[in-house]
């Protein structure tokens, strides 16, 4: 960790700090991967995985010696706040979010259900729900990865061919739960380069819910979750990122109700108070 990050993690501000990154040093000689600790209610980033004895932080010190090849990463969050989750999602990132979800919902021992309960919104970009052809995949894998890496990629590929089994099984799980996120699906505009179509069609892009929105974007599968100072894409798309912290729309609908009933009660409140001193004073007797 960086000592500025260091600090901030130790007095535990929220986000997600760099424990130890070996995974480009190439020592191992195995694929590198990505471990990120979540710690439970009232935890810490840090003390949560340190022996209160020895004072052995785990995952800095013993971790990376089993695993080299790992960059692995601690995460703080205020679990007794309870604040909106709007979760963004572009493409693979969808299905990771969509099962992540299911699977909280499905076992309560997770350590996670503040996360399922708080997470109002799900904003995707360009997730692929229905799969695309291979040939469309491999381009933009070939795009950022080198030749020798793409066999390893092969399951990922398949996972995210049209109508995969696997992925119709994740939208099927989350179809039950669907209902209690707003939800917004943006799908890509123009074809990507090096395939020469686009990578995730309309029909791929969206869930197919009642109360989802769904709008096209701009820029191609790469580029569409990517917006400089003054884009007019980005005005777009913070408006629906509100808009989903506020829930589905029955929530909305709810909570819009809510707020009418206490403005009410509110206002007769002011006018009994107001009556109160207005009423002449009761006569001694």
């Amino acid at each position: 960790m960086e000592t500025t990050d260091s600090n901030k993690a130790k007095q535990g501000v929220a986000g997600l700090y760099l424990v130890k990154d070996c995974s480009s040093d190439g020592r191992s000689g195995q694929s590198s991967i990505d471990i990120v600790a979540i710690h439970g209610i009232n935890g810490h980033c840090i003390k949560s995985w340190e022996d209160a004895k020895t004072g052995t932080y785990w995952l800095r010190d013993l971790l990376p010696g089993k695993l080299p090849h790992a960059r692995i990463m601690t995460f703080q969050y205020d679990s007794k706040k309870d604040r909106p989750i709007v979760f963004l999602a572009h493409s693979l990132g969808g299905i990771i979010t969509k099962s992540m979800l299911t699977k909280v919902r499905e076992d309560s021992q997770l350590g996670t259900v503040g996360i399922l309960n708080n997470t109002k919104g799900i904003i995707f970009f360009g997730t692929p729900h229905r799969g695309s052809k291979s040939a469309n995949w491999a381009a933009v894998v070939s795009k950022t990865t080198s030749t020798t890496l793409l066999g390893q990629d092969s399951q990922l590929l398949k996972l995210l061919e049209l109508h995969s089994p696997d992925l119709l099984k994740i939208s099927q799980d989350f179809r039950g739960l669907a209902s209690e996120y707003a939800i917004t699906s943006f799908y890509e505009q123009n074809a990507h380069r090096m395939a020469r179509t686009l990578i995730v069609d309309k029909m791929s892009a969206i869930v197919g819910l009642v109360h989802e929105d769904v709008l096209m974007l701009g820029g191609d599968h790469s580029s569409m979750c990517k917006f400089a100072k003054g884009d007019p894409r980005f005005d777009t798309v913070w408006w629906y990122i509100q808009k989903a912290a506020e829930g589905p729309p029955a929530a909305r609908r709810e909570g819009r109700r809510i707020l009418r009933l206490r403005a009410r009660a509110e206002e007769k409140e002011r006018a009994e108070e107001k009556a109160k001193r207005q009423a002449p004073p009761t006569p001694k007797s």
